[in-house]
């Protein structure tokens, strides 16, 4: 029994030491294009600088100190989202509509970060290259006891994307290890890609 309890604690530990491994990849990423966007709001003198540090630095307390354990308040989830949205507006403008629709009971838990490399891609694949008007929709609903959260963005038909067939996104494997970490044969991702859009359809078990 002793040994067996060992064990169990150990497998525990491996368990919430590889999470943190995949939460430190991913944040430096996201800091670092948003101090990009923030740079360059600073060089053009922009009104909107201060906003922009505002929401940054919730971003920044929430990833820091709010967002320790396995699963968080959906809620904390969608505000996240909607600050990185706001950073996102300000930075592109009219070249691009956003389009976020929620719908989530407060007492519902999620395991923090894994919404938000989604919602980064579809910025990231959708409107950096575009020279129109890209289109970014978000959704995330409470069906029975599964969480729904889906992206849709338009991809630019003007640059050819040169991509090896075996290369994967990082933010997406480490997406996919968290998720095989945390929501064990109860998760199912499915990844569309087609010449001018790019989806995601993530359904989670509620916590």
């Amino acid at each position: 029994y002793k040994n067996q309890k060992k064990f169990l604690e150990l497998n525990e530990q491996k368990k919430t030491a590889e999470l943190t491994a995949l939460r430190n990849q991913l944040n430096p990423h996201f800091l670092f294009n948003t101090l990009n966007n923030l740079y360059s709001l600073t060089l053009d003198k922009s009104d909107k600088a201060p906003e922009v540090i505002e929401r940054l630095s919730d971003i920044l307390d929430y990833i820091l100190y709010r967002c320790t354990d396995n699963y968080v308040p959906i809620q904390k989830e969608i505000e996240l989202i909607e600050n990185y949205l706001t950073l996102e507006k300000i930075r592109y403008g009219k070249r691009v509509s956003i389009k976020f629709e929620h719908l989530a009971d407060k007492d519902v838990k999620i395991a923090p970060l894994l919404l938000l490399t989604f919602v980064e891609n579809a910025f990231k694949h959708g409107v950096c290259q575009e020279l129109g008007q890209a289109k970014i929709e978000i959704s995330l609903t409470l069906k029975n006891a599964d969480i729904i959260f889906s992206t849709f963005n338009s991809k630019p038909n003007n640059v050819a994307e040169i991509q090896q067939e075996n290369e994967e996104h990082l933010g997406i494997k480490n997406i996919k290890k968290q998720l095989k970490l945390l929501y064990p044969n109860s998760y199912d991702l499915q990844i569309s890609e087609k010449g001018n859009s790019f989806s995601v359809i993530l359904k989670l078990k509620a916590k």
